[in-house]
């Protein structure tokens, strides 16, 4: 691998013209600059930029934290947020925090010690006092994403999860469902609890009650969801219809239909607010919310790079991106 030496010496100049150069540190002639990035490419040199970070106390580097960056929401989330900020100069840094707190925290000291310019976090929001635990632990511009700390001091950028789950819900009652599953996730997760919330409150401008025992709780990981199905498809009245509000539990639910001998959606309709891959390669194809990550991704970068630029005078600012439901076979009308 290149160092910085090689490149001094094919240039011709000292190591300390090169680091000027390259860093910009000092003044350089166009001359002697443009000999340094010629030997440069000559040389396949490619800086490490937390090194240089480090050396310098600055950063042109962020920082993303999402529970699993395996998911396809999150990776969708961390492409297009590294297109938008790579544009105007930007590189970034990759963890997940597995829904886990002190991961998390972990992860946030982590990046604090490359100096990172700012962080992008999907947040675990659970855990006492964790509000002020995140407060404590951030010192650099912060935009947190997908779920909303109460009482916290930074900008957020979420989906509209609310009206998803009034377009859901309706969806469903549009097509006669009445008797209908939800999923709720992990408790004290702002996206989980407002899309539970916007379901009962659909329900109840429908004039119709919500069964208890057609609510399972807290369902987010994928055998969460398989066991759930087993038991509510085998209920007196089971579900004619199962909302699910993450891709875990989209697959733990077709996993346990199957499993039972279960038809989507001759037997029962299945309907997702994550609607990422398998929505649109399974079959049936499942009915889902579209999330808008290039706008999510595109606000945060914005709120972000202001934050950083100093260039804000106001408080932390929620921006809520409204989804759009994709009607696929999935769901089947029983009127």
């Amino acid at each position: 691998m290149a160092t910085i030496k090689d490149v001094a010496r094919i240039a011709n100049v000292s190591i300390t013209t090169v680091s000027a150069t390259i860093n910009g540190t000092a003044p350089v002639s166009k001359a002697l600059q443009q000999r340094v990035w010629d030997a440069v490419k000559i040389a396949g040199y490619h800086a490490d930029p937390i090194a240089r970070n480090l050396r310098m106390g600055v950063s042109k580097t962020i920082g993303l934290i999402v529970p699993d960056i395996a998911t396809p929401w999150a990776a969708h989330l961390a492409k297009a947020m590294q297109r938008a900020l790579s544009d105007v100069g930007y590189n970034m840094l990759f963890a997940s925090n597995d829904d886990d707190p002190e991961r998390e925290f972990r992860e946030i000291e982590l990046f604090s010690s490359h100096r990172v310019a700012g962080m992008v976090i999907a947040p675990t929001t659970h855990g006492e006092s964790y509000a002020e635990r995140l407060a404590e632990a951030v010192h650099t511009p912060t935009v947190l994403v997908d779920r909303i700390v109460e009482n916290a001091r930074f900008d957020a950028v979420t989906d509209d999860n609310q009206l998803g789950a009034q377009l859901i819900t309706r969806y469903l009652l549009k097509l006669g469902h009445k008797e209908i599953a939800f999923l709720v996730g992990r408790p004290g997760i702002s996206s989980s609890d407002e899309r539970y919330a916007g379901f009962r409150e659909t329900m109840a401008v429908a004039g119709l009650p919500v069964r208890d025992d057609l609510v399972r709780r807290p369902v987010f990981r994928r055998e969460h969801a398989f066991a759930a199905v087993q038991q509510l498809m085998t209920l007196p009245t089971p579900p004619t219809a199962i909302a699910c509000i993450n891709i875990a539990q989209l697959l733990g639910t077709m996993a346990g239909l199957q499993n039972m001998g279960l038809k989507v959606p001759d037997d029962v309709s299945v309907i997702s607010f994550d609607g990422f891959h398998p929505a649109e390669g399974w079959q049936p194809a499942i009915t889902a919310l579209t999330q808008d990550i290039t706008t999510i991704s595109i606000k945060a970068a914005e709120l972000l790079l202001a934050r950083i630029g100093g260039e804000v005078d106001y408080g932390p600012r929620l921006v809520r991106v409204a989804p759009s439901l994709t009607v696929r076979t999935s769901c089947r009308s029983i009127q």
